[in-house]
């Protein structure tokens, strides 16, 4: 499971995204959290000049350690 939030999301979702990132890593599970200070809730792919605007990045590497975009 690959998890991205920010701290400032005004949904309060920042302990939520922790607490599942806990739970899949206790049941041994691959399990990627980026925790980013701010972006909000819904950063999506707008562009805010703040590394949120880099989660896709990441979430590509993550996909690609997994195995999923070997051909």
């Amino acid at each position: 499971m690959f998890i991205v939030a920010a701290t400032d999301d005004n949904l309060g979702l920042a302990p939520d995204s922790v607490a599942l990132y806990e739970k899949w890593r206790l049941a041994n599970k691959s399990v990627e959290l980026h925790m980013y200070a701010k972006g909000g809730h819904g950063f999506g792919m707008r562009k805010n000049n703040l590394p949120t605007d880099h989660w896709i990045d990441r979430f590509a590497e993550w996909l690609d350690l997994q195995g999923f975009l070997k051909k």
